[in-house]
């Protein structure tokens, strides 16, 4: 694993990005923006690392609402910098509404991935779309291939003659790469689907919680046991990665306003 994200030593800068940087599951390696706007500004930690006066924070993303709850409320009982959430997951609308329109008052701008929250949160998609692993993908070549989470669907197992991978101490390029040459994916893997769908592949989701279901745009979900009879079911989109590209652009002009990150 040699991407940005892993990258140097996490000590203190004025500014820290916060979230699983030390991940070896390659979609939460690769969601924290700064890796892609600010590399040499912002230094990549993890949730074990203390603020301290006069840092700023940038949290997310990924599925970390939790830790940002509890990070965020450290953070009111003793003021360091500002805070930014980006791209953080948030309980499904309707759930803990309440829990999640605190926490999002906590911060300076908060940015999260879960579409359903769009009217009254920025929409913010997971800032992976800003690798450079999506700018020379290959073609299909393959009907379809399988990307799997590693811990989650344990049944969701290797078929003979059809490309296999986990998401488990990947390279970005190779996941990328990989799962262009599908014609369709197989994932269990919200990053399979989102990654699969910045690509416009057709997908087949095997659900192991309703995060699938913030997504802007709904994958198609088969049971664990029963895929195999969804492939021609599966959903497509056209490709995202423009849209989503632009939307992380216009919400890093606002982090970089509110953290002094381009002066």
């Amino acid at each position: 694993m040699n991407e940005t994200a892993c990258a140097g030593p996490e000590t203190a800068t004025d500014t820290v990005n916060i979230y699983h940087s030390r991940a070896d599951n390659v979609g939460d390696r690769m969601c924290g923006p700064a890796q892609f706007f600010w590399p040499d500004r912002v230094t990549n930690v993890t949730f074990a690392y203390e603020l301290t006066a006069p840092e700023n924070a940038i949290v997310g993303g990924g599925q970390v609402f939790g830790q940002t709850n509890d990070l965020s409320r450290k953070w009111v009982e003793n003021p360091t910098g500002a805070l930014v959430a980006w791209g953080v997951a948030v309980p499904l609308k309707g759930k803990d509404d309440a829990l999640v329109r605190d926490v999002s008052s906590r911060f300076g701008l908060f940015g999260t991935r879960n579409f359903e929250w769009h009217d009254e949160l920025a929409f913010v998609p997971c800032a992976s779309c800003m690798s450079p692993a999506f700018d020379n993908v290959p073609a299909p070549k393959h009907e379809f291939v399988m990307y799997v989470h590693q811990k989650k669907t344990p049944a969701l197992t290797e078929r003979d003659g059809v490309p296999f991978m986990t998401n488990k101490n990947q390279e970005m390029k190779a996941v990328v790469d990989f799962l262009a040459s599908g014609e369709t994916v197989v994932t269990s893997s919200y990053h399979g689907v989102y990654w699969a769908q910045l690509l416009g592949r057709k997908v087949v989701c095997v659900p192991y919680s309703q995060k699938f279901s913030t997504l802007q745009h709904k994958p198609f979900l088969a049971k664990e046991a029963a895929w195999t009879s969804a492939l021609g079911l599966a959903s497509r989109t056209e490709p995202l990665l423009d849209e989503y590209r632009e939307i992380n652009r216009k919400f890093a002009v606002k982090v970089a306003e509110l953290l002094d990150l381009d002066g």
